[in-house]
């Protein structure tokens, strides 16, 4: 794979999770620093790296979720 094919799956996956979140809550601060880094980033591997932050940062997020869903339908 090539940087440029793995940033556009990083970015396909960003948009997935930026979609479909109504609002980022917790995280919000993170999110904010990342996409400010994304912008300054001087070249394609920065990019993927900062990219990769923000996908983690969603994931983070998710996790938590799919706990509360997980707790509340074994009560």
């Amino acid at each position: 794979m090539t940087y440029k094919e793995i940033y556009d799956l990083h970015i396909q996956l960003l948009h997935v999770y930026e979609n479909n979140e109504k609002h980022q809550g917790l995280y919000q601060k993170q999110l904010n620093y990342f996409k400010g880094q994304f912008f300054i980033a001087e070249d394609i591997v920065q990019r993927i790296f900062v990219l990769n932050q923000l996908i983690k940062i969603h994931e983070k997020s998710r996790e938590i979720k799919i706990k509360w869903c997980s707790e509340e339908y074994f009560k």
